[in-house]
């Protein structure tokens, strides 16, 4: 029997409903009884399974630490952040894991003998993607609006990601959510070979029953897109494809879900903002905002495609999701899409939105449609969280 720990605080810090949280849910919900002993280690004296309504299967005891504040929004948080990133687990320590599961790499690893301690590699966007999400003071002095500020900020997320990195080096096994994830591990992190392993991830629908109240007051046909509004996302190049398929007569909707799309005024990328709101369409561009995992299911199944123009993703999640819900995928070809799209998407090159109308235009074809259907439903079956589980329980 050994005792593991699972770091629960990653869904006490704003990721509940993000995609590490979506991560962590699906792990602890697919865990099967065994003679393990575990431990959930969790800010305050909350518990974040019965918070969030988790359903797990394993018996498990929760160690609580002193909650602080994880977000530099002035110098007076500046000690809490230290006491953050220089945490000792002294809550832990008398309980003596064997195994250490961290979801979230910023909250850090203990440093023991005879503990091992497993890292979730879910990707390094902020190296691949430095001015969005790691400016330099350069960068940041030409563009904030506030420069001291931008520089001073730059600075701190900067160091901060640079001293959280070191996580990776420092576990005994990191594991990826792709083969594309663990490969820029190894080449932007040089995090050995030995230490990585791949296992993909798996859509959150089944066995959820479809809700389709959502999708019914959409009185069109409609291209769908769920996910986040920042710049990778490219919800612009959404907004462009649709503006041609309009323009070329097909009478659709678009329709955007997402926590940020409650609103206009609720989205934070200005370019994704702007182009909605001088939309010639704005009428038939549905804001939805969140929804639950029942209601995403009735929008993929109603929906005439997923479109996905990320320009980087750690697995690309929404794709098999959509394919396992039925709905065809036009989505741009880079880093670990393939992956999860198979031979079962319409792939096109990053950036070309000009393609993605053309492909959502040839989805009108109900042959090829039907076709990209059923390799979407074969495709998604690879996927799934019981194989998952089994695969995650060998790393610790």
């Amino acid at each position: 029997m050994k005792t593991i720990c699972f770091d629960l605080r990653a869904l006490q810090i704003g990721h509940q409903n993000r995609g590490i949280g979506m991560y962590v849910r699906s792990v602890l919900g697919h865990l099967p009884p065994d003679e393990n002993k575990y431990l959930f280690y969790c800010f305050d004296k909350h518990d974040p399974i019965e918070l969030l309504g988790i359903k797990v299967a394993i018996d498990y005891e929760i160690v609580y630490t002193e909650t602080v504040n994880t977000i530099l929004n002035s110098p007076r948080d500046l000690p809490a952040i230290y006491r953050l990133v220089h945490h000792d687990f002294a809550a832990l320590k008398p309980y003596h894991p064997d195994t250490f599961v961290q979801f979230d790499f910023t909250l850090g690893l203990p440093d023991w003998k005879h503990c091992k301690t497993v890292v979730i590699g879910y990707d390094l966007i902020p190296l691949i993607m430095k001015n969005e999400y790691m400016p330099s003071i350069g960068f940041s002095w030409n563009h904030s609006p506030r420069k001291l500020r931008g520089v001073l900020r730059a600075l701190y997320y900067r160091y901060r990601y640079r001293l959280h990195y070191r996580a990776y080096s420092q576990a005994d096994r990191v594991v990826c959510i792709s083969q594309a994830s663990a490969d820029s591990f190894r080449e932007l992190l040089h995090v050995p070979s030995g230490k990585l392993s791949a296992i993909p991830l798996a859509p959150v629908l089944d066995p959820v029953t479809p809700d389709f109240s959502v999708a019914k007051r959409i009185k069109k046909p409609y291209m769908f897109y769920i996910g986040g509004t920042d710049s990778r996302k490219q919800v612009q190049d959404i907004i462009r494809a649709y503006h041609i398929v309009k323009g070329r007569g097909a009478d659709v909707a678009l329709v955007l879900v997402g926590y940020e799309f409650r609103s206009l005024d609720k989205m934070t990328d200005m370019t994704a903002k702007q182009s909605i709101k001088d939309s010639p369409y704005r009428e038939d561009i549905h804001l939805i905002g969140f929804v639950n995992d029942a209601e995403k299911f009735g929008l993929y199944q109603s929906a005439q495609a997923f479109i996905f123009t990320s320009l980087y993703e750690g697995f690309g999640l929404p794709v098999v999701e959509a394919m396992a819900a039925s709905c065809p995928v036009v989505a741009y070809d880079n880093s670990s899409i393939p992956e999860a799209a198979g031979d079962a998407a319409l792939l096109v090159p990053s950036g070309d939105y000009v393609a993605v109308a053309r492909e959502f235009l040839r989805l009108q074809d109900p042959v090829l449609r039907s076709k990209l259907v059923r390799q979407g439903l074969a495709h998604s079956t690879k996927f799934n969280w019981g194989t998952y589980v089994q695969r995650f329980n060998d790393e610790l």
